[in-house]
């Protein structure tokens, strides 16, 4: 990650041990075809004896990103010190760059320039990002994905690629029903040719989450997953009872760190 590289220091305590160190980077896709603004947050104290977990994120630059990042005091993640972050943010037009690189269309094939081109979005990480990430972190311990609505929705799909990118898969209100639940019909058809999936999946949903389809959908996927009987497979939902859409992010992300701080 060589354009436009520049290094952000927040020291909160007097001592460097308690520093914490923010890298932000531009990138550029030749998958995608666009370019994206890659947030390297490390640890204080930050080690390259010690192992870490590599943790991805989508929407870096919204919602969900404002909080993992800390970019407000009122409204700040705890980072457990065994994990590294790594947030994807969009440039311009989020919205529709979301819709472009986080819904998949490889069963329909109902894509446009502009939308369902999430195959694109995977090879980014999987060709350009990962590999540039470590090879400047070389202490990996392992790879999660954190992914809220269609990052959610994304972090499920990859589990369907056969390169098993990341070995801890953390969907936050996934949009399962996009592009007419082509993530049903991408599990259905990976069904009936494996019997196998290893995999971790931890599945996050608001219970007031209803006439977005959320709810009900996640269920559903759900359901599915346990009656498939993969093996290799371990898949839990947490179900968030007063939670919307928007409200789910903090208590949900707030449970995956604490089950990340192991180290």
């Amino acid at each position: 990650m060589k354009q436009n590289c520049f290094l952000l220091a927040f020291i909160s305590f007097s001592s460097l041990s308690y520093c914490q160190i923010t890298e932000v980077d531009t990138l550029y896709s030749a998958s995608v075809k666009d370019k994206f603004v890659i947030t390297v947050r490390k640890p204080p104290g930050f080690s390259p004896a010690k192992k870490y977990h590599h943790v991805y994120m989508t929407d870096g630059g919204i919602g969900m990103g404002d909080y993992v990042l800390g970019k407000s005091d009122s409204w700040k993640a705890s980072i457990p010190s065994s994990c590294v972050m790594i947030a994807i943010s969009h440039i311009g037009d989020w919205h529709d760059k979301r819709s472009r690189d986080l819904i998949p269309s490889d069963s329909s094939k109902n894509s446009t320039e502009i939308f369902g081109r999430a195959d694109k979005f995977y090879l980014f990480m999987k060709n350009e990002l990962i590999p540039k990430i470590e090879m400047k972190l070389t202490n990996k311990r392992d790879r999660s994905f954190i992914g809220h609505s269609f990052g959610g929705l994304f972090c499920l799909y990859t589990l369907l690629r056969p390169d098993k990118l990341f070995d801890k898969h953390f969907a936050i209100s996934p949009s399962i029903w996009a592009n007419y639940y082509e993530l049903d019909k991408l599990e259905e058809k990976y069904s009936k040719k494996n019997k196998s999936l290893k995999a971790n999946i931890v599945l996050y949903v608001g219970g007031l989450e209803i006439l977005n389809k959320v709810l009900y959908s996640t269920r559903s996927f759900y359901n599915t997953m346990l009656e498939r009987k993969y093996t290799g497979l371990t898949i839990k939902k947490t179900e968030i009872g007063n939670a919307n859409h928007f409200s789910i992010r903090k208590p949900a992300v707030d449970k995956i760190f604490e089950s990340l701080k192991d180290l």
